[in-house]
């Protein structure tokens, strides 16, 4: 009983950071389809809680301590391709891209530097973080079986 309670959270620790092979790990190790993605959305979710909360107030604590009141450059080469990343891809993007191709502690630290005024970032990352879980299962337990 302890044991079982212990790898399943082991297991959501472990789909919180590293979202992308959680799915076939859970599914691999025995877990039935509805479990897995429970067990991943439950991870993904909580990932992205403690990472873009955690990683928002690093932002805000070193904003306030280090930054200093006079006006800083508006334009430089930097700042363009923050601009021109955030037009093109925007929080939709981000959110898609960051449980899989990119990690969910990166894609935290990405939205809460870029957007983490915007009311709508929680609520697309837990969504990306549900479609994704779906999407990643049910290719698992498609291909999964070939393995066997």
């Amino acid at each position: 009983m302890y044991i079982e309670a212990f790898q399943i959270i082991g297991l959501i620790l472990f789909s919180s950071v590293k979202f992308f092979f959680a799915p076939s790990t859970i599914y691999l190790a025995g877990y039935s389809y509805l479990e897995t993605i429970a067990i991943t959305i439950a991870g993904g979710a909580l990932g992205v809680f403690v990472f873009f909360y955690t990683e928002s107030a690093i932002f805000r604590f070193i904003g306030d301590r280090f930054y200093s009141s006079k006006p800083r450059k508006s334009f430089n080469r930097k700042n363009r391709l923050i601009i021109k990343v955030k037009s093109s891809w925007g929080l939709v993007g981000l959110a898609l891209i960051s449980p899989t191709l990119i990690s969910i502690p990166l894609g935290c630290l990405l939205a809460s530097r870029y957007f983490r005024n915007d009311r709508r970032t929680i609520p697309f990352l837990i969504g990306s973080v549900v479609f994704w879980s779906f999407v990643l299962t049910s290719l698992t337990a498609l291909v999964g079986p070939l393995f066997d």
